[in-house]
Order: structure tokens, then sequence, then C-alpha cells
């Protein structure tokens, strides 16, 4: 799965200041780098007025707005989806997700503290990739000064991006599904010598499957 890296904090920390400077930096290092911002109270993108909102209104259920060199999406949920849900949207085309939130969700988490706001630490150590504070705090947590987004970027670099091999995610009725590392191996090998006795595949550098019908029609276990 993409490396999904979560930036928390208390409201005014620094989160979004911290996370724009992360994207340029990670951009200035030519990885391709996605952003999923947590609305905690709604909001509205599809303007009353505009057609993607007149669509909506008419009842479709996702709208795709699609332009040369921008796409934006629009979709009705019943549900609020966890990150890696959304990852799944974003798609398999980005070599990091950063997000701003999901403070609850278990995803690699750095935190932004300053000491004017509280002296305790909203996560435990144990979700923490690093703290960046303005002030030196009693953890074994790696800490970072508020302008060292170079000393960051090269953590998430040498934690998450170097080395990251196989990438396999599975989702099954839109749920994602960890894999093992066994678990793994034997999908990339089966699906991949599968497709490579298609006629025209000569080589598998990435591979989406998309698996609907009716329940009966795949729910076998018959060898």
């Amino acid at each position: 799965m993409i490396p999904i890296v979560s930036i928390v904090g208390r409201s005014g920390s620094g989160k979004t200041t911290l996370l724009e400077k992360l994207v340029g930096e990670l951009k200035a290092r030519n990885y391709k780098v996605a952003v999923v911002k947590h609305a905690g109270h709604g909001f509205e993108i599809d303007h009353p007025g505009k057609d993607s909102w007149r669509f909506m209104q008419a009842g479709a259920d996702s709208v795709v707005v699609s332009s040369s060199g921008k796409l934006a999406l629009v979709r009705s949920v019943e549900h609020e989806l966890s990150v890696e849900d959304l990852s799944r949207i974003v798609g398999a085309d980005f070599d990091i997700i950063l997000t701003e939130g999901y403070g609850q969700d278990r995803l690699t988490k750095i935190e932004v503290h300053r000491k004017e706001l509280c002296s305790d630490l909203t996560c435990s150590p144990q979700q923490l990739l690093a703290v960046v504070t303005d002030e030196p705090l009693e953890t074994s947590v790696a800490q970072y000064a508020m302008d060292d987004v170079v000393g960051i970027s090269d953590l998430i670099e040498q934690m998450l991006l170097n080395n990251r091999g196989e990438d396999i995610s599975l989702f099954v009725n839109g749920k994602f599904i960890p894999l093992n590392p066994s678990s793994r191996e034997t999908f990339a090998g089966i699906l991949a010598g599968m497709v490579l006795t298609l006629e025209g595949i000569e080589e598998v550098g990435r591979l989406d499957i998309w698996l609907k019908g009716r329940p009966e029609d795949w729910n076998t276990h018959d060898c």
C-alpha cells in the first residue's frame, strides 16, 4: 500500500504550514505526493449553480469534472471513509499520501507540538514517527524543530520511501485487507503469472483488477 503519514496536533499548532512545506520538499526530491485533508464538519465544493452541483441535484451519485490538466471528483458517501479507503480513490500513481488530521486512525503520525498550547502530546509514542516541537520534550520519539523540513523529509524518506519493494493493496467489498509478506508474495506471483500468459503482455509493471458481480458468481470453494 502507498505509505501514509498523518500530520496531527492541536488546533493552531501549525499542521497545515508543516504539511505545505513537506509537500514542497518531497516534490523537490521528485516524489509524487497526494494530500488528504480531513474536514470534521463537512464541506462543499460543488456550489449552487455550477454544473457539478446541478448533476448532483438531479440525482447523480458521482460527478467527475475533467480537463487536460486537472480532474475533480464529487461523490456521495453513506459514511466517512478511512484513509485506506481513500487511498483506493486517490489511486496508485503516487509515492506517498500525506494527511492532515485523522489522529484517531491507526496511521503513521507526525505530531506538531507548541508549548503555548499544551505541555502534553495528543498521541502515544508508539503511534508517532516524529514530533515537531518548539521545545525539548521528554520522549523517546525523534524530535525536530519547526523549520527542519529537510530533516523530517529525510526521516520519511528513510523509513517509508526507500526500498519499498513490491506494493500490493487488496480491497474486498471496498474494505482494505492487510496482507502478510507470505500472502503478498503469493498474490503477486499468481496474478502476474496469469497475466503474462495473455497475448501481447511482456511484463507487468502495474496491475489493476476490478471484480464485480453477483455474490453467487464468485462465492465458491470448488477446486
